[in-house]
């Protein structure tokens, strides 16, 4: 009796220190990415009159590309924060002209992030403004990313919220984790991928397809053509207001519900 009453103190008291230990991390992981101890401006223009597509890549820190009207050039401007000096020279902006026009973003440790200890980060935080009819592709790695008056953009996300608004284009996303939230969109919406956080789509004028969610809520609303979901492991779906069909294909756990749906609903059957 005294053995297992010593088995489950240590217990407790181990998964006591675990969880101290995790927070301490987690609040000191925000501490340090609010911080910038060393830091430098970033500004650059790419011409991009001739291109017919843009690719952006970037690395930690927070994303935003705004679509401006009247306008052949993409405007760069952000903050590079480092807890090392040197990191600063080593944090660079790539661009290049051309009809596949590119921006690259580099941090000393594209591994890392925040160079994954403590005490040591660096994350450069981007505003870009775009052509609004210039198509996107956006590679991101880490923290959250915000697009609004773009045309038509494939994002790669893996971590970090994702916020659409008003696109002129469809859309498609493959992303790890964090929330995605579109809305109001000219074109189909296709999330090709997204292991966890919640999908929230309003106005969408095209057709929502969600091919592989692994967790968190699905709400998707005023969609003007059909919505389905191919493939949901966990994670209440939401449809309303929808002007063609609503198909779930296959549904782990979750509740699924429905209305002002004007096309069919086709829903699998619960145990």
């Amino acid at each position: 009796m005294n053995s297992k009453k010593t088995a489950m103190t240590f217990s407790i008291r181990f998964w006591a220190v675990a969880l101290a230990a995790l927070l301490i991390i987690q609040f000191s992981t925000k501490v340090y990415a609010e911080n910038c101890k060393y830091e430098k401006s970033i500004d650059k223009t790419l011409d991009v009159s001739n291109s017919e597509n843009l690719t952006i890549s970037a690395t930690a820190g927070e994303l935003d590309i705004i679509g401006v009207a009247g306008t052949g050039q993409a405007v760069i401007r952000g903050r590079v924060c480092a807890s090392k000096e040197s990191w600063l020279e080593e944090s660079e902006i790539f661009t290049t002209e051309g009809k596949e026009a590119k921006i690259s973003a580099k941090l000393p440790n594209e591994d890392g992030g925040w160079i994954s200890q403590l005490n040591s980060y660096a994350r450069m935080d981007l505003k870009i403004e775009v052509p609004y009819d210039l198509a996107l592709d956006v590679n991101d790695s880490s923290g959250d990313l915000f697009l609004k008056n773009i045309a038509a953009v494939q994002v790669k996300d893996s971590s970090g919220d994702i916020e659409i608004e008003s696109a002129r284009g469809s859309i498609s996303i493959s992303d790890s984790s964090g929330d995605i939230e579109v809305d109001k969109a000219e074109g189909d919406l296709t999330i090709v991928s997204d292991s966890s956080g919640d999908i929230d789509a309003n106005e969408i004028y095209g057709t929502v397809l969600v091919m592989k969610d692994s967790s968190g809520d699905i709400k998707v609303s005023n969609v003007s053509e059909n919505f389905v979901v191919e493939r949901d492991s966990s994670g209440h779906i939401s449809a309303e207001d929808v002007g063609g069909d609503f198909r779930v294909l296959k549904d782990g756990s979750g509740g699924i519900s429905s209305r002002g749906v004007q096309g069919e609903v086709d829903i699998p059957a619960k145990d």
